[in-house]
């Protein structure tokens, strides 16, 4: 997990069934990958892309970590010639030719999880960045240059928290209902609608480029 069931009772002081903590956490986090358009769990994908004549190609992912194979028109290039930039592959001598599923790269992508990770490991499933899936085998035919070990930005996790904290309190039926003790006049109750839109806004600057 990107973020844990202990990091939200942390957050919250609140401690409930394990289970229960988990399912706010993890529809915590598809909240914010559904935002930002990608996975946020270090993950190798393999995706079929169409040139475009340009130098750059966007990938379906971000941050690109390892980029493993790179094939143009079915013919296997020289991963050293291309480098990356936010989620773009880039060309550093030629264009991608422009054609429809013209271009394959294997490649990691994602943050790291608490404790790094080896990239050398087992496959890991890469389609929540709507890639299409292919068989890829483990050592992927030798990383060509890869980024410095990158964790997740403590802006994403904390609007992770903040969001699984909002789901906690609608827990037990509480559902639009907020309620207050006040000292001198007793309790009192709103009534609240979540919207997530403020919560998101701060890591707008992580999201994939529409293009």
């Amino acid at each position: 997990m990107i973020v844990s069931v202990a990091d939200l009772q942390k957050f919250t002081r609140v401690i409930e069934d394990d289970d229960r903590q988990k399912l706010y956490v993890d529809s915590a986090t598809e909240i914010v990958e559904n935002y930002l358009g990608y996975g946020l769990a270090l993950a190798k994908y393999s995706s079929v892309l169409d040139g475009n004549g340009t130098r750059e190609i966007r990938l379906r992912a971000r941050p690109i970590r390892t980029v493993l194979r790179v094939a143009i028109d079915g013919a296997a290039a020289t991963p050293g010639g291309f480098e990356t930039s936010g989620e773009f592959l880039v060309r550093k001598n030629g264009v991608f030719p422009a054609g429809s599923g013209n271009v394959h790269a294997v490649y990691w992508a994602g943050f790291s999880p608490p404790g790094g990770v080896d990239l050398g490991g087992g496959i890991l499933d890469g389609g929540n960045a709507g890639t299409e899936a292919f068989a890829v085998d483990l050592d992927g035919g030798g990383a060509a240059f890869s980024e410095s070990a990158e964790a997740l930005p403590e802006t994403i996790k904390g609007t992770i928290l903040r969001i699984a904290a909002l789901l906690q309190t609608e827990s037990d039926g509480n559902i639009g209902v907020t309620g207050k003790s006040f000292a001198d006049s007793g309790s009192r109750t709103f009534i609240n609608f979540t919207d997530f839109n403020k919560f998101l806004a701060p890591i707008s600057r992580w999201k994939l480029i529409r293009i």
